[in-house]
């Protein structure tokens, strides 16, 4: 299978093509402190650090129509921020959850390709959105149950160069349901209705495959590159699931 990858001495990306890649194993030294309280509401704030080598990227590119994993060595990283998570153990039977997380990930060398460099060193790192949160809430009496979550996620880079990315996106979904006791011989039969994707428009949720760069670049010795450009995935639309099960 070809396959692309990115390697090359410390500090610096190589661009090759194989039939047989090796990556390199990814390894990181992080740091993290933070503070955690579990009580009637729960807290967790903490602050990050992550340096990373050989930062494997998962990727895939076609071949013959096929889409195949692709992971790409793309050299050092180095990802810092905070997160932080509040939650309300049940309170009449409602338990409200918010949390959200700041990223700064950069990649930290210039990538070879050819026989010049791309000026990458520094560059936000892919697939790295700089802000997401999650807010949710649910509900359950023993009988009537159901959550409502929204989630954000920030825009993030597609290529490596940051020349282009997906735009941030938002998602909400719904769950409802009734647990009944005992029937006849079923065990807490219980009647389950989730919608997925609640006003959902059409919108990129990912990237499928990375490009080094989406648009003809000069390189650190002075030469045009020639851009790619990375392929996306498409979210799904509204979705309406119901089921039934029980126990015996």
């Amino acid at each position: 299978m070809n396959s692309i990858i990115l390697n090359g001495p410390p500090g610096r990306g190589h661009l090759t093509a194989s039939k047989q890649s090796s990556l390199k194993g990814e390894y990181a030294i992080g740091e993290e402190i933070g503070y955690r309280h579990y009580s009637t509401v729960n807290v967790a704030v903490s602050l990050f650090n992550y340096n990373i080598t050989n930062n494997q990227i998962t990727s895939s590119q076609y071949i013959n129509g096929i889409p195949l994993p692709s992971p790409i060595e793309a050299g050092g990283k180095t990802s810092r921020g905070a997160q932080g998570e509040i939650g309300l153990r049940p309170w009449h039977h409602w338990s409200p959850y918010v949390s959200a997380q700041y990223l700064h990930a950069t990649t930290d060398n210039n990538i070879q390709k050819g026989s010049d460099f791309l000026p990458t060193r520094g560059k936000i790192a892919v697939q790295s959105p700089e802000f997401a949160a999650a807010v949710g809430i649910a509900y359950d009496d023993g009988s009537i149950f159901g959550n409502f979550n929204f989630n954000y996620v920030g825009s993030q880079y597609s290529a490596i160069m940051d020349d282009e990315k997906v735009p941030a996106y938002e998602t909400a979904n719904i769950t409802l349901g009734y647990r009944m006791r005992k029937l006849w011989f079923a065990e807490h039969p219980q009647f389950q209705l989730n919608i997925v994707n609640i006003g959902a428009k059409n919108y990129l949720s990912g990237v499928q495959s990375i490009s080094t760069n989406a648009k003809p670049t000069r390189g650190v010795n002075g030469s045009t590159i020639a851009g790619s450009s990375p392929l996306y995935l498409s979210a799904g639309g509204l979705a309406v699931v119901a089921s039934l099960s029980t126990g015996f």
